[in-house]
């Protein structure tokens, strides 16, 4: 009887380990990544600008997160920096992808 029960709580806790490895990251993700590879001394500048583009249910997707538009909504002349940012819930079921320009 132990040797059956301590098989089945191996079983029970290699499957929790693989399906929370693959799972993870699936209900709730916010990752923010540099867009420069050369970061090393960077001055961010004085302002901020950010654009965003929606996704839902895979099916719909609207707005613009290209650099011009995160550019012209912080009122930035010149760029000295960019990153990204992702947000997605429930396998993409909603997501946001964002790029933030800093300059002046």
């Amino acid at each position: 009887m132990f040797k059956y029960l301590s098989n089945t709580v191996f079983l029970v806790l290699v499957t929790t380990i693989i399906i929370s490895t693959l799972l993870s990251g699936c209900i709730y993700t916010k990752v923010s990544v540099p867009l420069d590879t050369d970061t090393y001394k960077t001055q961010l500048g004085s302002k901020i600008g950010k654009s965003h583009a929606y996704s839902i249910a895979w099916l719909f997707f609207w707005g613009d997160a290209g650099t011009k538009a995160a550019a012209e909504n912080g009122e930035i002349k010149t760029i000295n920096h960019l990153d990204t940012e992702y947000f997605v819930i429930l396998f993409g079921l909603y997501s946001r992808l964002t790029t933030i320009a800093y300059g002046d």
